[in-house]
């Protein structure tokens, strides 16, 4: 018998092409008058912000273009002060994840004045207990242009400080984006190295969602079909960038997964990520990639006949086995231009032991559909290694 709560929804989501034309009249109708843009480079190199400038119109207030990657703190806190200065109601963030939630770092400051500390989540000395944020003085509407992110549908951010060795997260109902704009002519601009990397951290969450301790049907039948979806849109989007169906496919296919994943929870590949990234600022979906095929032969032992819904999103015949399942993971990435060990991305064999610990204090392992030790982490790690 199931039980619990569906706790997280989407707020407003607009889809479809040349959605992002609507913009500003989705702006209007939250009740914004000047909304900011941030953004990173290569979103204001292109045509995506000259878009994005004509569909808010009178309404724009001005850009903040320098954001980096994994959201460090001060790009946060000068967008926040760039808002100030516009006199912006709203943040309109264009991008992938960093960008995304970067526009969440905004919305901390307003609700916060920049105290983060107290909101963020610090598994290891106090679990998921912190303090609530006030209600949000500013609006908050993604623009997503990757495969991947759905930070846009959940009520997490990661922010990274680089004085600490990792992220800092939160999690408050507060930092669910007012509304977002799925629009596929937005996502063709992304590269195919960028789509494959977003594409798989959607896939993560949708496979760690099948897996999850605390999986249910609605859960079950969202990251299903977004796990179904991406097997095949992921590489015809990196194949072919202009294929305006199989890059929709890709957006709803994550929205799906964040929807999922955030009511049912994801586990080991997410709590290793969260290390492997704060430390060696590796995007998550190319940690994920390398991780989620030895997660399987560790995982799917522990759910019993419900392996079967894994096995049928990786296109296995139900009744395979665990093997078929981590095989064909590693087949799917084995098609996307990713690295596919650790070893391809900077972690020394001397990092592992370290990492192990580490990941044993991410809030992520309380979703594990069964106990791992440290020694069980090192191992996985050492199989991706």
């Amino acid at each position: 018998m199931y039980t619990g709560d569906i706790r997280d929804w989407p707020r407003r989501v607009v889809f479809g092409r040349g959605k992002t034309d609507e913009l500003g009249a989705l702006v209007g109708a939250l009740g914004g008058q000047r909304a900011l843009v941030i953004c990173g480079r290569t979103v204001a190199g292109g045509p995506m912000l000259e878009r994005v400038r004509a569909a808010l119109g009178e309404r724009h207030a001005g850009v903040f273009d320098q954001l980096r990657s994994h959201t460090p703190f001060a790009d946060v806190k000068a967008a926040h002060e760039a808002a100030q200065a516009a006199g912006a109601d709203t943040i309109v963030s264009v991008g992938g994840g960093s960008a995304i939630d970067a526009g969440k770092g905004v919305v901390l400051f307003s609700a916060t004045g920049g105290d983060f500390a107290p909101y963020a989540i610090d598994w290891a000395s106090k679990g998921m207990a912190r303090k609530a944020m006030a209600r949000p003085s500013i609006r908050h509407v993604a623009v997503p242009t990757t495969a991947g992110s759905a930070s846009d549908v959940m009520p997490t951010a990661g922010i990274r400080d680089p004085e600490l060795p990792r992220k800092m997260l939160f999690w408050d109902e507060a930092l669910v984006c007012d509304a977002t704009i799925l629009d596929p002519e937005m996502a063709i601009h992304a590269d195919a190295r960028l789509t494959a990397a977003t594409g798989m951290t959607a896939v993560a969450r949708a496979i760690e969602t099948l897996y999850s301790k605390h999986r249910h049907p609605i859960s079950t039948g969202l990251a299903l079909h977004a796990a179904r979806l991406m097997r095949r849109a992921l590489p015809r989007s990196v194949r072919a960038p202009d294929d305006l169906d199989a890059r929709a496919d890709c957006q709803m296919a994550c929205l799906m997964s964040g929807t999922a994943s955030i009511n049912a929870m994801v586990s080991i590949v997410h709590a290793i990520g969260h290390g492997v990234g704060g430390r060696f600022g590796l995007q998550h979906g190319i940690s994920h990639a390398i991780l989620l095929g030895p997660a399987l032969r560790r995982m799917l032992p522990a759910i019993g006949e419900d392996r079967r819904y894994v096995l049928e999103a990786l296109g296995c015949a139900p009744e395979g086995s665990v093997d078929d399942a981590a095989d064909a993971l590693i087949s799917l990435v084995a098609e996307l231009p990713l690295p596919q060990r650790l070893r391809d991305v900077g972690v020394q064999a001397a990092d592992l032991p370290g990492l192990a610990a580490g990941t044993m204090n991410d809030y992520m392992m309380a979703n594990l559909p069964a106990p791992m030790t440290v020694a069980d982490v090192q191992s996985l790690l050492q199989e991706a290694w």
